[in-house]
């Protein structure tokens, strides 16, 4: 199993090469026709052809080739030619002069495109074209002049009233003069323009042809399939939008280099802006939330050397935002269209309400300058610099707000609000959110957040429904604070996000979804993963996300890619890996954590190698490079827990793992002044977020090497007291064995060895049986400053020794594994009836007299009947992934459905549908998971726990808790209340029990992990063998299952691991 929310996830999700379609499920109506299919009586109108072009240009083959096989099955006559390189033709495109100027730049946009794509360029005319046209695109909203004088049709005519939806069709005398026409009609400006880069994106253009690179695929026929038309409703989410936050130092320093900005300049101004708010339609987003750390997104730009313009005007940055179609706000603790830097230059006196006449003034301006420019007002008010606000209570804000309104309606004129199209939100985020579920009234949409970790905090409660306005998700995929900051590399599952969102929409919380991107790179993929779901949600059912990758990663890269990538989504966060965060003696867990990665970048390697050189760039940022440095990542940590374990363990080998952790840690550095390199630079700075060595929550100032840990190589190991009659005083050695599941070391004492430190025994590996892992690993090491023989004995014959001799290398670089089987088939057993235990032995000697005997016990249990089905105790513990239940049944139309690729290893069960749905204890959908138990417990007390691991979902309702049930075999079933009510201050101290608006007090340590344990202890006179069974009673939706472990002790024998145990065997 892989080790952190996987790079990989970025890498195949993000990447849209390839003709990449960001619409998703939308009917192909773009074609690629061959010279031959616009040959005939039909294409006479387009003249001679320049058989100079006639080689037709591709990029990407297979891509080009799937796209031309589409379309050969259509006739002759079955196109609406858009360009033709062959031709020297381009279909002119005619607009409305009376159209909003955002469709008028849009229009100019595709006009680009089409000419990147084909090496020719439409010509725009206003209300009229020229005689000679006979054919054109005619693009504009529904209102529109030109799309009013067209024929009626109904598709257009139910457009009108409608948000930012659009049809496109080919459609035969539409006006006086034109014999055929691409009609794209929006229901407003947004859905023209939506209509407009839905087409780009069909020709091949990515949403982020610029961002990541992605080269644009040359094609010297362009078409439509007139066959085809293309529409699109309402979206699901009516403002969808992106933050970009925590800009420094990376988007910050990378934009401020790229546009040579002094240094007291301002880094994002028009020209950074008019690529990203492109990127934004062409992704179907329309809100946004600008940079604030040190941007003042509307003044940046002006002259500002006498102060800020009076009266107030728009800077060029708003003016270019409503130019292009976007609706601005500011973030959740930026009132009024005002950034908090504005505040910090231009206000007067505390930020605090007893501040109020400044702050009157100030916001007046805010909404003064706004005027004229589409705005999504944020109201309320926070304290300074994102704090709780002082001595708030819901009598406070809500007369805040009251205020704030008054405000608006003085600048706007008018006493409707709403219905005068000035929008407004307040954003419950953190203590906000307790002051609206203890009863504040909001006038305006409701914006709930997340717990800054993916995991919702609140949705629109039943009983407001009726909210006269609506309600919204703030979302994060980048977050600054406790328990850590994470800005480096995409840590987010997709399906995740999914599940959060599809709860959100499942409780009407839809008027507003935004997300929280940091500085986009490299996060590209889950900021297209979660625009498409507020575009069009019900297009991407449950465990569509693989879907949704698979149009092009599994096209592009083989289908085994897509189902690697599921099992390496969110474990934790990259900042959160440390030396501690994989177990070196427990179940392989580092080994298959730097195993899986290592496979992922040479596999990556080899697909970057077979590659068109254009194509590179964007494979190496958005694949290649996330996994390198993900496993490097890794490697360096883990290299580091290695060089302090064995030098604990007295092996000379911490010198080498402390050597490869600063080689990682260099290599680290080399990644990234690869990925800067690219391009002549075109992405220097873009990645200098640090993510090694955190001291506290936030980001280092500097990346520097975790401590590691060197051992004298001149030095040999003393052992201590003999421990036997031939030992000698004062004798040293030179060699070093370590044992699985121990973090001990032989010859000689330490805590490890054994409780008291000294006079330890030799090893004893913990009990072998045929149902667990079938093989131990013994290390030997170099102790000392010699090479030293060494060789092994077995005293039976079903005990298997691989290798059983050989030599150490006095640096540590020789040390080796030893593995260590059962032939189970040659232990003498007298009776298949009853548990037979023995054991046997490995004599170690080596030249330097160094002599240790390991014990190896084993267990050999009654095997369960052939009837049997379900899973069977191994090595003492139980492990079982939440989809390999034996039985689920249904209750009342719920069920437990299976979420694919969620969590930490395989994926989740939730009850579905979601709904506020609260099953008596017993009565609801259940899931069965059927165990073969050997008998007593590996204490010998009889105390077996079975613990569940279910999400990091929260208490999302207001007033209703998370439940299942627990139910071990017959026994009364236990009802589970997974989240605390008790919540955790932001300072580490608890609340009061319940109070609303705070994280629950295990929140620090569940999303550090990705998972809540819930444990429930069964104690029983004698565990007995057998047939036993776990039951999981459905009782709320929201909980999702992820895995069982039943411990007979031998969890816990173990100890630490960051994934825990493997699943165990399965008899099906």
């Amino acid at each position: 199993m892989l080790s952190v929310k996987t790079a990989l996830y970025v890498a195949l999700a993000s990447i849209p090469l390839f003709g990449h379609v960001h619409a998703l499920g939308d009917d192909k109506i773009v074609a690629f026709p061959s010279l031959s299919q616009l040959s005939g009586e039909y294409y006479s109108w387009l003249g001679p052809t320049d058989y100079s072009k006639h080689q037709e240009q591709t990029t990407f083959i297979a891509s080009n080739d799937r796209l031309n096989r589409a379309s050969s099955v259509h006739g002759a006559d079955d196109y609406f030619l858009l360009a033709s390189s062959h031709h020297r033709f381009a279909s002119p495109l005619l607009l409305s002069s009376e159209d909003d100027q955002s469709i008028h730049v849009a229009a100019q946009t595709f006009a680009e495109d089409v000419y990147k794509v084909t090496g020719h360029r439409p010509d725009l005319y206003n209300d009229t074209l020229p005689d000679d046209v006979h054919r054109a695109v005619i693009v504009g909203s529904v209102e529109s002049g030109v799309i009013r004088s067209l024929k009626m049709d109904l598709k257009r005519d139910v457009l009108k009233g409608k948000w930012e939806s659009f049809d496109i069709s080919c459609e035969a005398s539409p006006l006086e003069g034109l014999e055929e026409a691409l009609v794209i009609t929006g229901s407003d400006r947004r859905g023209t323009i939506y209509a407009l880069y839905t087409l780009s994106e069909q020709m091949g253009i990515s949403p982020f042809y610029f961002w990541s690179d992605i080269p644009i695929p040359h094609h010297s026929t362009l078409a439509i399939l007139k066959s085809k038309s293309l529409s699109h409703g309402e979206p699901t989410v009516k403002y969808r939008g992106l933050f970009i936050n925590d800009e420094h130092p990376a988007l910050w320093g990378w934009a401020a280099q790229r546009w040579n900005r002094d240094p007291w300049e301002p880094a994002f101004q028009v020209e950074m802006y008019e690529l990203w708010f492109e990127m934004m339609l062409r992704l179907k987003a329309n809100y946004f939330w600008p940079a604030m750390w040190a941007s003042k997104f509307s003044v940046d730009g002006l002259d500002i050397t006498n102060g800020l313009p009076q009266p107030a005007i728009p800077g060029p940055n708003q003016v270019l935002a409503n130019k292009m179609g976007i609706v601005m706000g500011t973030s959740h603790h930026e009132p009024m269209s005002r950034n908090k830097p504005e505040w910090d230059m231009f206000g007067k006196g505390p930020w605090d309400w007893m501040n109020k006449d400044v702050l009157k003034e100030f916001w007046r301006y805010g909404a003064e300058r706004a005027k004229g420019v589409e705005t999504l007002f944020t109201m309320g008010m926070r304290g300074d610099g994102d704090e709780p606000l002082t001595d708030a209570s819901n009598e406070l804000v809500q007369n805040i707000t009251k205020v704030q309104q008054d405000i608006l309606r003085d600048v706007y004129d008018t006493e409707d609000l709403v219905g005068s199209g000035v929008s407004q939100m307040w954003c419950m985020y953190k203590e906000v959110a307790g002051y609206y579920q203890n009863g504040l009234e909001v006038p305006d949409d409701v914006l709930f957040a997340d717990d800054n970790y993916g995991n919702i905090m609140s949705v629109l409660p039943p009983e407001r429904q009726g909210h006269k306005a609506g309600a919204g998700i703030y979302y994060h995929v980048d977050y600054v604070g406790f328990p850590r900051d994470y800005k480096w590399i995409n840590t987010v599952n997709p399906a995740k996000t999914w599940d959060q969102m599809n709860i959100a929409r499942s409780f009407n919380t839809t008027q507003i979804w935004i997300l929280n991107i940091g500085t986009l790179k490299p996060l590209e993929m889950p900021t297209e993963w979660f625009l498409d779901l507020a575009w069009d949600f019900d297009r991407w059912e449950r465990n569509s996300w693989k879907r949704w990758l698979r149009e092009w990663a599994a096209r592009e890269f083989g289908e085994e890619w897509k189902e690697e990538m599921q099992v390496y989504a969110a474990r934790n966060k990259a900042e959160l890996v440390n030396s501690k965060s994989w177990s070196l003696s427990n179940y392989r867990e580092a080994e298959q954590v730097l195993s899986k990665w290592h496979n992922l970048t040479t596999r990556a390697g080899q697909v970057y190698d077979q590659l068109p050189k254009e194509t590179q760039p964007a494979f190496f940022q958005l694949v290649y490079m996330l996994c390198a440095a993900q496993e490097n990542l890794n490697k360096l940590h883990i290299a580091v827990a290695r060089s302090t374990l064995y030098a604990f363990q007295a092996k000379t080998a911490a010198n080498v793992f402390a050597h490869e952790a600063i080689e990682a840690f260099y290599q680290d550095a080399n990644i990234t002044e690869t990925f800067h390199s690219l391009l002549n630079r075109k992405w220097d700075h873009i990645w200098d977020q640090t993510h090694i060595n955190y001291y506290t929550n936030l980001e280092p100032i500097r990346d520097s090497l975790p401590p590691i840990h060197l051992v004298n190589p001149f030095q040999p190991s003393r052992p201590g007291i003999p421990l036997r009659e031939r030992d000698l005083p004062g004798q040293v050695a030179y060699v070093r064995l370590t044992v699985e599941n121990s973090l001990g070391a032989w010859p000689g004492d330490n805590v490890k060895n054994c409780e008291r430190g000294y006079k330890c025994p030799d090893p004893i590996l913990l009990p072998m049986d045929p149902w667990g892992e079938q093989s131990r690993w013994i290390d030997i090491g170099a102790g000392g400053p010699k090479n030293v023989s060494w060789k092994m004995e077995v005293d039976v014959d079903w005990l298997t020794v691989e290798p059983r001799k050989g030599k150490t290398v006095w640096d540590g670089s020789g040390d080796e594994r030893i593995s260590v089987s059962v032939n189970w088939d040659k232990v003498p057993v007298t009776t298949k009836d009853e548990t037979v235990k023995k054991e046997g032995h490995i004599e170690f000697s080596a030249a330097d007299r160094t002599n240790v005997t390991v014990t190896v016990p084993i267990i050999i249990p009654p095997s369960p009947p052939s009837s049997f089905r379900g899973h069977v105790e191994g090595d003492g513990y139980v492990a079982i992934e939440a989809a390999h239940y034996t039985r689920n049944t249904s209750a009342e139309g719920y069920a437990f459905e299976e979420l694919e690729g969620y969590g930490r290893t395989l994926s989740g069960l939730e009850m579905f549908p979601v709904s506020t749905q609260n099953f008596t204890l017993g009565e609801g959908p259940k899931l069965e998971y059927d165990f073969w138990a050997h008998g007593d417990s590996m204490d010998g007390k009889g105390k077996v726990e079975i613990t569940v691991q279910v999400g990091p979902t929260l208490n999302f309702l207001v007033g209703k808790e998370l439940a299942f049930g627990l139910q071990f075999d017959n026994l009364p079933p236990k009802e589970i209340h997974p989240v605390p009510t008790r919540g955790l201050g932001e300072s580490g101290s608890d609340r009061k029990p319940g109070e609303v608006g705070s994280v629950p007090e295990d929140w620090m340590e569940v999303v550090s992990n990705e998972i809540r344990n819930v444990t429930m202890e069964v104690t029983k006179d004698g565990w007995e063998a057998g047939k036993h069974t776990v039951t999981i009673w459905g009782m709320t939706t929201g909980v999702v299952v992820e895995r069982i472990w039943v411990d007979m002790g031998g969890i816990r024998k173990r100890g630490y691991s960051y994934l825990g145990p493997p699943e165990s065997q399965r008899v099906f």
